[in-house]
């Protein structure tokens, strides 16, 4: 299943201040779109430096969406970079870029 940004809806209000990202969703200043790696390991940050005390079951939960927005980051950047390689290549042996097939060996 695709994720379909163009159609996404905020949920419920989780918070009364008016100085929020999700304030600033709302009043549709922001828009939200598929985010890029920069974004995934700036909200990673951020949730890492999020504040659990003793709370080890908040901890654990937060660490897991750390790993997941890092990992997504590091996939997205691989991506990219295959991609840029395959136009590269394509481009440098005159051929189209849907004809450049990458062969992954085991290591």
């Amino acid at each position: 299943m695709a994720l379909d940004y163009k159609t996404y809806q905020y949920g419920n209000r989780a918070s009364a201040d008016t100085d929020t990202v999700e304030q600033a969703i709302l009043d549709g200043k922001v828009k939200p779109k598929a985010p890029s790696a920069s974004d995934l390991r700036n909200a990673a940050e951020w949730l890492a430096l999020y504040g659990s005390d003793d709370n080890l079951d908040l901890a654990q939960s937060y660490a897991n969406v750390v790993a997941f927005l890092e990992l997504t980051a590091q996939s997205k950047e691989k991506r990219k970079a295959l991609s840029k390689a395959k136009a590269e290549f394509a481009k440098a042996n005159g051929i189209k870029v849907s004809q450049v097939r990458i062969k992954r060996e085991a290591k």
